[in-house]
């Protein structure tokens, strides 16, 4: 009956083989109501501890007894199913890409905080509670993320200071109150918790005062009233996944140079051969695809200081957190971009270049971008000579 109505909500379901592969990176999916103790005792010894990701359809207590699992309500199955289906496939693969991250940093020195499966534990609103808040929080829980309201401002400054929240989102429309408040909170929060993106959602017919310009210039990211709540939604996660939990302790500080470019932040190029040797690796054991995404001036002009720090603070904030900006050589901009293939990496490229554009018309018109994508023969040295050298598409951003 479960195969059948999966079939009828357009989802591909096959019956899975015994015994279970923990190299598999299909989702397996789990009746907690059919299945024979026997058989689940038997699933939990052979995949329980691996990244293979899980959804446990009923009894949310066996959810606990894998690495990575998500829980289906069984009164909502199918309307929730698809959404966490891709909610564990880029959790698994942000795992994936984090944990290899990890060991390639142990070779220069570095110990990375391991990663955790609940990236957004919760998202902090501060606002009027209207529909926008109701539509934005059931899109968020599609993506296995909470939020928090609070209606005003000491409301909210006291949940700041009881919980460590991943991205703080204020909606401010006409019939906001205390807008000096606002601004001042926020002002110190930008200060006091500068990793936590301040996410400002504006409607529209708000008079430009001084305090409304300190409030927005406080905002990390600023969204229009009219924007989609899926969009909405999908750029809250992107932004409060992106810096949650990032930070990078050196046990020895002379090797931080080797790790990070010092100018721009980025990744280095030799941390970014070391650990494409890895992720190419694990491409070809997993199946799994991987592009490689080149900004540079087909021309070999080359960029100021400035300009290369405008670039990489551009890709550090527009880039997914799995995704890997480095810099190669001094002008060369090369995203690694796990479980990407070319079709994904070209939307990337271009919504990359169109915010250049927003940001700097001239660097988006002497950048241009090339793609590889990794095939069974690359390594990587093959992949990087192939996406640095040939023909770089230009003039795609309107």
């Amino acid at each position: 009956m479960i195969m059948s109505r999966l079939k009828v909500g357009r989802v591909r379901p096959f019956k899975a083989d015994a015994p279970l592969s923990c190299q598999s990176t299909d989702a397996l999916l789990i009746d907690t109501a059919s299945i024979d103790n026997d058989i689940l005792d038997e699933a939990i010894a052979q995949i329980g501890a691996s990244l293979r990701p899980v959804m446990v359809l009923g009894d949310a207590s066996v959810a606990s007894c894998f690495e990575n699992a998500v829980v289906i309500p069984r009164d909502r199955d199918l309307p929730v199913l698809r959404g966490r289906l891709e909610a564990i496939s880029r959790r698994t693969n942000r795992l994936s890409e984090l944990k290899l991250r990890t060991e390639s940093a142990s070779a220069f020195g570095i110990a990375l905080p391991l990663p955790t499966f609940e990236v957004v534990p919760d998202i902090l609103y501060l606002g009027d509670g209207s529909a926008r808040f109701l539509a934005l929080q059931a899109n968020l829980a599609e993506h296995g993320m909470s939020l928090t309201a609070a209606f005003s401002v000491r409301t909210a400054a006291d949940y700041a200071e009881q919980k460590q929240f991943s991205a703080i989102l204020i909606d401010v429309t006409q019939e906001s109150q205390h807008l000096d408040q606002i601004a001042g909170w926020l002002s110190k929060l930008a200060s006091t918790f500068s990793d936590v993106p301040l996410l400002g959602l504006v409607g529209e017919g708000l008079f430009p005062s001084p305090t409304f310009h300190d409030l927005i210039s406080c905002l990390s990211h600023v969204f229009d009233h009219t924007v989609d709540a899926r969009e909405l939604a999908k750029h809250v996660e992107l932004y409060g996944r992106r810096d949650a939990g990032c930070g990078a302790t050196a046990e020895n500080a002379a090797n931080v140079p080797e790790f990070l470019d010092g100018d721009t932040k980025l990744f280095s190029e030799q941390f970014l051969r070391t650990h494409l040797s890895k992720q190419i690796a694990f491409s070809k054991e997993y199946g799994t695809t991987l592009s490689l995404l080149a900004l540079a001036d087909p021309n070999g002009a080359g960029l100021t200081s400035d300009e290369r720090k405008q670039v990489a603070q551009l890709l550090l904030s527009a880039l997914r957190e799995s995704d890997l900006p480095s810099l190669l050589g001094s002008d060369a901009f090369v995203i690694s971009l796990p479980a990407t293939g070319y079709k994904g990496a070209v939307l990337i490229s271009e919504r990359i270049m169109q915010s250049l554009a927003s940001s700097s018309p001239k660097l988006a018109q002497q950048l241009g971008w090339r793609i590889a994508e990794a095939r069974a023969y690359h390594d990587a040295p093959v992949l990087l000579s192939e996406v640095t050298s040939g023909v770089f598409q230009q003039n795609r951003v309107g």
